[in-house]
């Protein structure tokens, strides 16, 4: 406001001041004209005052009224000229009517509020530290205990009744920094009435108490897996992760570790070069991540682990090969479609407890004799018809090879919602494993997995198979849902390597 007086004192234009007991609109009128246009609100202050004393002999008039300035209609105020000293001492009541940082605060408001608050601004989108300057850095005291309902009946949501019965009751205050407590009382009081700062209040004490809570929580190490999906590349932020980990009651022990990333790559698992960029990325990432889960850099046992997995399901299921089925390790998944407000990657609140039975084996075609090969179709969000798989599995539309598949009760992207959903899953899929190995005895499966990515991960991490077979993975080619699927990488007990035979890796140490 103070610009803006500056701004007018260069011009010709008429100034009018309405002011309540707290707040002021300001009102201008062009040389000549006799209309008065509402040009700027808020809080007239020390630097206002000096900016309006040159306007004050023949161009500023003041008129009070109990209203609101913004709504008073300037032909029904009386407008009057007014001194540097008037305007002083109706700064002095302002004062009064707005006070924040003592006024009816007691002793043990002051302590019970800035505890509540974890010491931050309780405004909505600030949350400042109010025991740190800003600016300087310096410590101290910089909170402001500001009134919700006015101690005053004449202050900003002041009133009659409400105003000395809540004067000095705890739930009437907010702590706010000086930016804050003056947004409320004196630039925009009317934006803030008395619901919503409460509203504020007690979703600020909430997640304050949620927030810290959080230390309590058992400690994990994050592992993003992450990369290119159709041209488009995975988005994870810290508050994903964060919120994913507290709703399952884990909070990060350090940074967000980022494996299998291949940056710019374009997303084509059935070329060449994204597998040979690909294994220059797994020399330098799989020992990290064997580290990881041996614990040598911590010098202890095996940490916790958290997982957030994006990527191809050939990358994906490697990397469940390699973390393997033991306890302690984490996995979360993207869910699509969430509201702004909710948390991408933390499990759905709302998820039903899946029934023991939501998944079940089904046999497509059983085994003759001691078969070396089979088929797994992992089938969770669309299913894998025989015509669209190459000649060593199926022909003529039939299945080929001895085939399993696992389902849910409905086909879709949703199956997993729920922690318990990856644990039937993962019972499912030992399963079909035991059937594959213990009692078909097959030395290789060809794997297709149409699945949520957390379930793809599961998937590999329960390939740790007994006779460890040969794990031929496939993926479809573009072209919608009649494409066909082709082969992309081959695991077995001791290495990965590209199906054409270009690349591969140990996974032994």
């Amino acid at each position: 406001m103070a610009a803006e007086l500056h701004r007018i004192e260069r011009g010709t234009d008429l100034v009018l001041v309405i002011a309540n007991a707290y707040t002021v609109c300001l009102l201008i009128c062009k040389h000549g004209d006799t209309e008065w246009l509402r040009h700027c609100s808020g809080e007239f202050g020390e630097k206002s005052l000096k900016a309006a004393k040159p306007l004050m002999k023949k161009r500023l008039t003041w008129a009070d009224t109990e209203g609101d300035p913004v709504s008073v209609d300037p032909a029904t105020v009386e407008a009057v000229t007014t001194t540097v000293g008037g305007i002083r001492n109706w700064l002095k009541q302002s004062d009064k009517v707005t006070k924040g940082r003592q006024g009816h605060a007691t002793s043990e408001i002051k302590r019970l509020l800035p505890y509540l608050a974890g010491w931050r601004c309780q405004f909505e989108g600030c949350g400042c530290d109010l025991g740190m300057h800003e600016a300087t850095g310096q410590t101290g005291n910089y909170s402001y205990f500001a009134h919700i309902v006015a101690s005053s009946a004449d202050g900003p949501r002041g009133d009659p009744v409400e105003s000395p019965q809540l004067a000095s009751e705890p739930e009437n205050f907010m702590l706010l920094c000086d930016k804050c407590h003056r947004l409320i009382d004196k630039i925009a009081p009317k934006a803030f009435d008395t619901e919503t700062l409460r509203r504020m209040r007690a979703r600020n004490i909430a997640e304050v108490r949620r927030l810290l809570n959080t230390l309590q929580h058992r400690t994990t190490e994050v592992v993003a897996i992450l990369g290119n999906i159709a041209g488009q590349p995975a988005q994870l932020g810290q508050r994903d992760v964060d919120e994913a980990l507290w709703s399952a009651e884990l909070r990060s022990s350090k940074d967000v570790e980022y494996f299998f990333n291949p940056g710019a790559q374009h997303h084509d698992v059935h070329s060449p070069a994204y597998w040979s960029s690909l294994f220059q990325q797994l020399t330098r990432d799989l020992p990290r991540l064997q580290d990881m889960l041996e614990g040598t850099r911590a010098g202890s046992t095996r940490p916790r682990m958290a997982i957030f997995p994006q990527h191809s399901t050939s990358v994906m299921l490697l990397a469940g090969r390699v973390l393997g089925d033991t306890a302690g390790v984490h996995i979360f998944q993207p869910h699509r479609n969430q509201p702004a407000d909710v948390p991408r990657w933390a499990w759905p609140e709302d998820a039903p407890i899946p029934p023991a039975d939501k998944y079940r084996l089904e046999v497509l075609r059983e085994a003759e004799g001691q078969p070396e090969e089979a088929n797994l179709i992992v089938g969770l969000t669309f299913n894998v018809s025989a015509s669209r798989m190459p000649p060593e599995c199926a022909t003529g539309g039939e299945f080929k090879l001895p085939t399993l598949l696992i389902v849910p009760p409905e086909l879709n992207r949703h199956c997993i919602q729920h922690p318990d959903d990856l644990s039937l899953f993962g019972q499912t899929v030992d399963e079909a494993m035991r059937q594959l190995l213990d009692v078909w005895r097959v030395r290789r499966v060809h794997l297709f997995v149409c699945s949520p990515a957390s379930a793809v991960v599961v998937t590999g991490q329960k390939m740790q198979a007994r006779q460890h077979p040969e794990y031929v993975v496939y993926e479809s080619l573009p072209g919608g849902p009649d494409a066909p699927f082709t082969p992309t990488i081959a695991i077995t007990a001791s290495r990965v390597r590209e199906v054409s035979g270009y690349y591969e890796y140990s996974l032994q140490r």
